[in-house]
């Protein structure tokens, strides 16, 4: 068989040399994690036997699984092939299924790519060893009731591995770990918790992480959770009030800038009878952004719960008050059930825009709120034009990110974040010509 050498960094290292059964580490971004819990997996699929003295044929499964399948694969997959190599190049690699999602070594022995999105395919074999990585954005069923059941038949390990995400599950696990004490009749010990900075990675420029730690756009809480992996607590401290700036208007005319209108419309559930009702409001958030310094000047929300042509009126009446604007709006049913209304709307008015959908990009609403709004708003980046929506707005910040309380106009500006950038080219030019949609058509 061919030979395999692994290299660890200090950090990596200790956690290796660890004799614990389950191992959970909670690391800064860039510590090196994708890298080491491939060299583990390799170094599992190539054992013969374990140390309690099972024997480790190809029926005994060896696991990578991510928040998702895509995710795991887009990680994973380059990762192990550069590390293990083909056989016919003197690798490891002796065959692999990229749709079904496994990797075979030379030993005969398979890793299987999978993600916590389809519980289904995580069942089935019986596991030696298993990676959970970025726990913290699984569902914490998926190691209670299918991944440590698995793990029985031959006492498998687990490493757990990722960077906090406030104190959910994967901060119990890693509390769990941290004030566990062996027990007597215990051969090894069951668990044992790790934790790293970014900055622990000795490959990792010193000039970068200086970088990323004085961004304008990292808050304290970003920095403190993703660099120095700590679980850091949401409970509606994230956007303060006091850190929105309330101001009497735009800055004097001489200065270059653009208006944005971002709209987050609201969804809709059926009652006990059946009737369709409204879950929150629809919002309407109108900026100003400046060329340099880029700063963002909060004009307007208008905000309220309206079916989709009054939503559409709105919006077109927005959209031709703040001439040569950009306009997004959520992607969704709703975008779609109001468009119609604002084709006939901009006809009506002789006034065309267009319409660019805003999407999330695969991250949970409340990490694409906290990561566009918080940072700008602690530096001061964030004003308020002075207007009766500025209670409104303050209320919904403070109570962020309670699941009970309405966040429409903290998502509504959020969306800024994916249009708004720090120079303009003259936009009277390069607004481009509205063209409608012909609904049978298609185009």
């Amino acid at each position: 068989m061919n030979e395999f050498r692994a290299s660890f960094h200090p950090g990596q290292m200790a956690i290796h040399m660890s004799e614990a059964r389950f191992k959970i580490c909670a690391a800064g971004r860039r510590f090196g994690k994708s890298h080491y819990a491939a060299l583990e997996l390799i170094i599992a699929a190539l054992m013969t036997e374990n140390r309690f003295g099972y024997k480790l044929g190809i029926e005994a499964g060896v696991y990578y699984v991510a928040p998702t399948f895509d995710q795991a694969k887009r990680i994973m997959w380059p990762k192990i092939r550069e590390l293990a190599g083909y056989e016919r190049t003197g690798g490891l690699i002796r065959n692999e299924n990229v749709n079904d999602g496994w990797i075979e070594l030379v030993s005969g022995r398979r890793i299987y790519i999978r993600g916590a999105d389809n519980p289904d395919s995580l069942r089935g074999i019986a596991l030696s060893y298993v990676v959970l990585d970025e726990y913290a954005d699984m569902k914490e069923n998926v190691w209670s009731e299918i991944v440590e059941p698995a793990l029985m038949d031959y006492e498998g390990e687990a490493l757990f591995i990722g960077t906090p995400k406030g104190k959910n599950h994967f901060y119990k696990l890693f509390m769990k770990a941290l004030q566990y004490i062996r027990g007597d009749e215990e051969t090894y010990p069951m668990y044992e918790a790790f934790h790293f900075k970014s900055g622990d990675n000795p490959f990792l420029k010193k000039h970068e992480l200086k970088r990323m730690m004085e961004s304008d756009t990292s808050s304290r809480e970003t920095i403190r959770q993703e660099i120095e992996a700590d679980f850091v607590s949401g409970g509606g401290n994230l956007l303060r009030p006091t850190d929105f700036k309330i101001v009497s208007g735009l800055p004097h005319a001489g200065r270059q800038g653009r208006f944005f209108i971002t709209c987050d419309l609201a969804g809709f559930v059926k009652d006990r009878r059946g009737k369709v009702m409204r879950t929150d409001e629809s919002v309407i958030c109108v900026t100003w952004v400046e060329d340099m310094s880029a700063d963002w000047y909060v004009v307007d929300m208008i905000h309220g719960r309206w079916d989709a042509r009054e939503t559409a009126l709105r919006i077109v009446k927005a959209a031709a008050r703040y001439h040569g604007c950009r306009l997004g709006i959520e992607k969704g049913i709703t975008m779609n059930a109001v468009l119609p209304y604002m084709e006939d709307y901009m006809r009506e008015f002789n006034r065309y825009i267009t319409v660019e959908g805003l999407k999330h990009g695969g991250v949970n609403k409340y990490s694409r709120i906290e990561w566009a709004l918080q940072g700008r708003s602690q530096r001061g980046k964030i004003k308020l034009v002075e207007g009766e929506w500025n209670e409104w707005f303050l209320d919904q910040c403070a109570d962020f990110p309670d699941r009970l309380a309405h966040d429409d106009g903290v998502d509504a500006l959020a969306y800024l974040d994916q249009m708004a950038t720090a120079v303009f080219a003259d936009y009277e030019e390069d607004v481009p010509e509205w063209q409608p949609l012909d609904l049978d058509a298609g185009y």
